[in-house]
């Protein structure tokens, strides 16, 4: 087994549980380039870590019991492919979407660049769409249906 792959998948993950479940950012810090760059598909400009930050705290402070959880973790040279979900409960409005009394899950790609032990940049594509219809069966339930 390649112990480089093995590492950079840890890399990875210790990233993404620090940042995203633990809002720990000094720490996660060091996990980083110093042009480090994240995209997802919600937002419209790439961001850097403190961008990055940003964006995770706002996520983290409109949902109560919030949570990522990474289901697969695909490794190739220096790619590092994460699936993962987001959920809790919404409870203040983000990027559009009004709260809700439920729990709901975001699914996501992410698409992660490693070189010399350091993640170079992440890119995240979010099923915004299962999303958007999870939110609306809930607030409508017979509207869904339409769907």
């Amino acid at each position: 087994m390649d112990t480089r792959l093995d590492s950079n998948k840890k890399l990875v993950h210790n990233f993404v549980e620090l940042t995203w479940n633990q809002g720990r950012f000094n720490l996660a810090r060091s996990l980083v380039a110093r042009d480090f760059t994240y995209y997802a598909s919600m937002v419209n400009m790439p961001l850097n870590l403190d961008g990055m930050e940003t964006l995770i705290q706002t996520i983290r402070n409109s949902m109560d019991d919030f949570s990522i959880g990474v289901e697969e973790v695909v490794c190739e040279g220096n790619l590092v492919v994460t699936q993962s979900t987001f959920s809790g409960t919404l409870v203040r409005p983000l990027m559009g979407f009004e709260p809700v009394d439920k729990v709901i899950a975001l699914h996501a790609a992410t698409f992660w660049q490693v070189r010399h032990g350091m993640i170079q940049s992440g890119n995240s594509l979010l099923d915004t769409a299962d999303l958007f219809h999870q939110v609306r069966k809930i607030m409508t339930p017979n509207a869904a249906a339409a769907f």
